[in-house]
Order: structure tokens, then C-alpha cells, then sequence
């Protein structure tokens, strides 16, 4: 017999060249939401999908203005979100997202040149993600780099690269964090 927490669902990873701060941030919101029990594809959809356009999603600094004005409505409907910007190196990141237990995440600008060496295309500005998440074919979630812009066939969401303190680094340590801050 199936149990409520064998069914499982799987967000989606949009992905875009002009707006990666903004598509990591769409799937890290939905993703916490859904981990807090709370997300119910409906009207949020609109306010997520906005965070997927070039002029909105393309900065974690245009994403956290974003927020600043998008936070009230999301939290009349239930979800229960907070997040700030900050300046913390790449581990203490590493750290604060996996003791959130599914229940937080962060975007990280970074240089798509040391996180895809050898591919031969830039994006910029880049952004990833880091939140809980389970990769294809994994026994259980555990911390993940989301990739809105992986490159052609490879996997958006992957186990956390060495890269990924240098490419950061590019991005001189800043981050806009998110969390779940209150029941569903």
C-alpha cells in the first residue's frame, strides 16, 4: 500500500540563458514550498513565472527587488517565505542550506566559464542554485547545485562540483538566501 510521503513530485527546473538567477530562484521557492507542504500549482504560478524573464530574473540584485514586492502577496496565500541578500563564503552557504532540511535555499551569482569548462559558451550574468533536492535516479534528497543552464542534454540538477567556491568566488561571495519561516 502506498504511504502519502511515497508519492513524490517533480519540480521542473526552467531553464534560460537571460534570466538564471531568476529560474533557480522559481525552482528553489517551489521546491521549499512544496517541502513545507504548502505548494498548490495556482495563481503563485504567475508570480513565479515572472521571475523567469530577462529584465526580472536576470540578477540576484533584480531578483531580490522582486521579492521585496512579491513577498506580502505570496505570504496572503500562504506561503510563508522570507530572504535577504549576503556575503558569505561558498561552505558556510553549503552548511546553512543542508541544515534547513529541504527548508531553505540559496542563489549564487557565479562565472558559467569554471562551472562549464570546455564548453565554449559564456552566460552572463550567471546564477545557480543550492537547495534539497533528490537527483535522478538517488535513494534520498540530499544538497544539490541547480543549473538553469546546464548546457545541451546535460543535467540541471547535479551533485554539488569543486567549481563551484571558484565560480562563486567570480561573484565575490554574494547570495540571496530563502526560507520557509512559519507553518503551512
Amino acid at each position: 500500500m502506498q504511504r502519502p510521503e511515497d508519492v513524490r513530485l517533480t519540480i521542473p527546473v526552467p531553464h534560460s540563458t537571460t534570466a538564471t538567477a531568476g529560474a533557480a530562484s522559481a525552482f528553489l521557492l517551489r521546491r521549499i514550498a512544496y517541502r513545507a507542504g504548502a505548494y498548490a500549482p495556482g495563481i503563485q504560478e504567475h508570480l513565479f513565472f515572472e521571475l523567469q524573464q530577462q529584465g526580472i530574473g536576470g540578477s540576484i540584485e533584480s531578483v531580490g527587488e522582486w521579492f521585496k514586492r512579491t513577498v506580502g502577496s505570496l505570504q496572503e496565500i500562504g506561503y510563508r517565505f522570507s530572504g535577504r541578500r549576503v556575503a558569505e563564503r561558498t561552505p558556510g552557504i553549503l552548511a546553512w542550506v543542508r541544515e534547513g532540511a529541504g527548508y531553505r535555499g540559496a542563489v549564487l551569482p557565479a562565472s558559467y566559464k569554471k562551472l562549464h569548462s570546455g564548453n565554449g559558451e559564456d552566460v552572463a550574468p550567471y546564477a545557480v542554485g543550492l537547495g534539497i533536492d533528490r537527483i535522478d535516479g538517488a535513494a534520498k534528497d540530499d544538497l544539490v547545485l541547480v543549473d538553469p543552464w546546464p548546457g545541451v542534454g546535460k543535467p540541471d540538477r547535479v551533485t554539488v562540483p569543486p567549481a563551484l567556491e571558484s565560480a562563486h568566488r567570480e561573484g565575490n561571495y554574494h547570495a540571496l538566501i530563502f526560507y520557509w519561516a512559519g507553518w503551512a
